[in-house]
């Protein structure tokens, strides 16, 4: 009996949505018979574009949005495409689904509000929604939001003004720019749901290959992301596959996007060579590579008088020089001038760490501890560090 009640839903579920999905005469639209047939059955749909921005959104649950379950699935590790019961949601079941539409990659997801279907349900549900969508010859809006980040990216500041107007934005609603490399898109964009929560922030994104693109807007004129929630996210995302990350937060207007993304461009090849332990990287890191990029390459006394620090510790004896060379190498550029940090680093004991850092400065003949010590450090030690690869190259 129970089986058959399940089978009568199923029934219901989809011959109630067919007659709305292909009720051309009564409908003036796709959208206005995909938003009954969601009322009529208790589910809710959204359609991503394969830049994960939000290109079609029927929701018919107000105290609770696909995104809330969706969240609320990524927080307590719930697998996708199955039935579960999570703390403070009835039971539910969320379905992903790939689709081409006008030659255009879209992914659709689908919510039971009630956990009245099942997986097989759903994905019955989603072919039919697809096909109805062809059928109504429908195809999603165009993807502004993509387009707008872009022109940024492109540093097309005219036409970012123009799509921003689109968008019916302004330019103070903007809080920085990041760019995510190697993690999966689909994983991406889901942390990064996560993450939007968290910060009570929204992301516009824009995807390409196995790049992740996105605008951070603002909550709130004191709109802040900490260090340890942003590092949590690295954490999450690197656990995923994530390769590089670099993110330019404080910027309001479009010239400073403009320039984020320009300043990412520009060093997002350069920067892991000269903070090799790292994996996410900052304005501040950023500008440390372009200005020592600049540097290497207009050569002359600027350059020799950054080498010239270093010239004690070149001119220690052979394995000496190298150790002493490495060891504050890792110490600076690499560690955040943590001796513990240091040795994990170097696999030594940190016992042999501050006693090679008593030799650095002996030879330096410096306080390496001192704040503009450090600065001329950073700067000749990431010198140094891209000399080496040039070289090898």
């Amino acid at each position: 009996m129970a089986e058959q009640g399940s089978n009568s839903f199923s029934n219901s579920l989809i011959s109630n949505t067919i007659f709305h999905l292909l009720n051309f005469e009564r409908y003036p639209g796709f959208q206005t018979a995909l938003r009954e047939a969601a009322v009529n059955n208790d589910f809710q749909v959204i359609v991503f574009s394969e830049q994960f921005n939000r290109v079609l959104s029927i929701e018919t649950r107000y105290d609770s949005s696909a995104e809330e379950v969706l969240l609320a699935r990524i927080e307590q590790n719930i697998k996708d495409n199955t039935k579960s019961v999570i703390e403070g949601y009835e039971q539910f079941v969320t379905f992903w689904r790939t689709m081409m539409l006008g030659g255009k990659k879209y992914t659709m997801l689908l919510v039971d509000n009630n956990g009245n279907f099942s997986e097989d349900d759903l994905c019955k549900l989603s072919e039919i929604i697809e096909l109805a969508m062809g059928m109504w010859n429908y195809v999603p809006e165009r993807d502004v939001v993509s387009e707008f980040i872009g022109a940024l990216r492109r540093g097309n500041r005219s036409l970012a003004a123009i799509l921003l107007d689109e968008l019916a934005m302004k330019e103070d609603e903007f809080y920085g720019v990041f760019m995510l490399k190697g993690a999966d898109k689909e994983v991406c964009h889901r942390l990064i749901l996560e993450f939007e929560h968290r910060c009570h922030i929204t992301c516009l994104l824009q995807s390409d290959n196995n790049c992740v693109t996105g605008v951070i807007l603002r909550a709130g004129r004191n709109t802040c992301v900490s260090p340890e929630i942003w590092a949590d996210f690295m954490a999450k995302l690197k656990e995923s596959g994530l390769a590089l990350a670099f993110n330019y937060l404080g910027i309001n207007s479009i010239d400073g996007l403009c320039n984020g993304f320009r300043m990412i461009n520009e060093t997002e090849h350069i920067v892991p060579q000269i903070f090799t332990a790292k994996k996410s990287f900052s304005k501040y890191e950023m500008a440390i590579a372009s200005n020592c990029t600049n540097i290497c390459l207009n050569g002359g006394v600027l350059k020799n008088s950054y080498q010239q620090l270093l010239k004690p510790l070149s001119d220690s004896e052979g394995l000496k020089s190298t150790q002493l060379m490495d060891t504050l190498e890792t110490f600076v550029l690499d560690a955040g001038c943590s001796i513990v940090e240091t040795a994990k680093l170097m696999n030594i004991h940190a016992n042999t760490v501050q006693y090679r850092l008593k030799h650095i400065r002996e030879e330096l003949n410096v306080d390496i501890s001192d704040s503009s010590v450090v600065l001329g450090l950073t700067i000749a030690l990431a010198i140094r560090r891209i000399d080496k690869e040039v070289r090898s190259i």
